[in-house]
């Protein structure tokens, strides 16, 4: 009794040995990255849900997830500090500029912005004079504030003026001292400044058609790292799905990440879903009307192929298998 006592004990200790060397082995093994999100807000809310539930991992990834502005993002992105970035639209921006840079998909196909205000605020017009904080210059926030106020009758130029403050809590916080007339927050951000005492003042995706948040890489690394590039498309695409099709789970991450309760959550997760993508690309006027409002801005007259500016092959290519 005692001998097979301790044949069994060796046999299980030898085998809790090799399990534990076998998930050794399959943590060293697994591809680092580093992917860089501008915000913690909704509209990263798949880039959440694939670490929450170990998709990337699944895929061969170990995803380091490291927030940073969109106008930080660029560099770093470039000079290979990072090697994967959400900031698509900026992406697509600096592209047709010239940078080797390409978006791969897209989360968000219309803007889950609300521009929020002081209570004393009656309507967009009343900004005419003022400032409005979004997260970075000459970024995804910064845009769409323009596109809002000029929809409502203001010169983006000459009647408002943007002010960088990071992230949304920045946002909140200058807008709550009258630091600024106005906010440019991404849901869940208005259920926090309206708890805060202020004002939901128009819904981005109401007046603004237009591209957001998605998946970004450089030209090298496409070209180089194209198994790792795969790898994070799948992640990717199988994360979109998730958001959509496991809604209780989904709904029970967005209560805890964001501190709201089950109605809230619910209401959040409804807007959001409105923007997203249906299958991780984008329409193709969306993105020549990009191609063509960079132009104009920076008096570029060459064409601009989609080829230069997107490569969505890869989305395509892993929802497919």
């Amino acid at each position: 009794m005692r001998s097979v006592s301790a044949l069994t004990l060796f046999l299980f200790l030898s085998g809790s040995l090799l399990v534990r060397s076998d998930h050794a082995s399959a943590q060293s093994s697994l591809i680092k990255t580093r992917l860089a999100i501008p915000v913690s807000a909704m509209s990263q809310l798949p880039i959440l849900v694939a670490k929450e539930k170990g998709i990337f991992s699944r895929e061969g990834l170990e995803v380091e997830i490291i927030e940073i502005r969109a106008a930080l993002a660029i560099p770093a992105l470039t000079s290979g500090q990072i090697d994967f970035s959400t900031t698509a639209e900026t992406t697509i921006r600096r592209a047709v500029s010239g940078l080797p840079l390409k978006a791969l998909g897209f989360m968000g196909i219309r803007p889950s912005l609300v521009l929020m205000s002081r209570p004393e605020t009656r309507s967009v017009a009343d900004l005419k004079g003022g400032k409005i904080a979004v997260t970075s210059l000459r970024a995804t926030t910064d845009f769409v504030a323009r596109d809002i106020v000029r929809h409502f009758g203001l010169n983006p130029e000459k009647d408002i003026v943007s002010m960088a403050v990071g992230s949304g809590q920045n946002k909140l916080a200058a807008l709550k001292s009258g630091a600024v007339e106005a906010a440019i927050v991404t849901l869940p951000e208005d259920i926090i400044g309206e708890k805060m005492g202020l004002k939901k003042l128009a819904f981005a995706w109401d007046y603004v058609e237009g591209l957001q948040a998605g998946l970004a890489a450089t030209d090298k690394k496409i070209r180089e790292e194209r198994d790792t590039v795969l790898r994070m498309a799948r992640a990717f695409v199988k994360a979109l799905s998730l958001v959509r099709q496991d809604r209780e789970s989904t709904v029970a991450l967005v209560v805890r990440l964001y501190k709201l309760n089950r109605n809230e959550a619910d209401s959040s997760l409804d807007q959001m879903v409105k923007t997203f993508s249906p299958d991780g690309e984008a329409p193709e006027h969306l993105i020549r009307q990009l191609i063509e409002e960079v132009k104009l801005e920076q008096k570029i007259n060459r064409e601009i192929a989609l080829s230069q500016v997107v490569d969505f092959s890869f989305i395509r290519q892993a929802r497919s298998q």
